[in-house]
């Protein structure tokens, strides 16, 4: 008793060509895979430096307008107290400087006494 190996090899022939299919496509889909994934990389770089630029823009921006307000309550506390001054004018507050009112990380007041 001899088996047929006809039909089985053919089934095998059959079978590796099969695979070797499957092989070829999942080659190509790990190709399109590292293209996107390459593409996606390059994107979050991109927006990253993006982001950094404009952050440090807004840091710029915030110190800035805290120099602002923290000379502006001057402004305004002197003109509460003497009104006439938009008229008549008169000696300027000594000011914080601003280098002081940078560094602090609390509120300061905005003329040295």
């Amino acid at each position: 008793f001899t088996p047929k190996l006809g039909p089985l090899a053919d089934s095998l022939k059959l079978d590796a060509d099969n695979l070797q299919n499957v092989i070829t496509n999942l080659d190509s889909v790990a190709k399109g895979a590292d293209t996107f994934l390459t593409t996606g990389n390059t994107f979050i770089e991109s927006t990253d430096k993006q982001l950094q630029e404009q952050l440090k823009q807004l840091h710029v921006t915030l110190l800035n307008l805290k120099v602002l307000t923290t000379h502006a309550k001057v402004l305004v506390d002197e003109l509460a107290q003497r009104p006439n001054r938009v008229i008549f004018g008169g000696k300027p507050p000594n000011l914080t400087p601003e280098g002081e009112i940078l560094k602090s990380s609390k509120p300061l007041p905005g003329a040295k006494p």
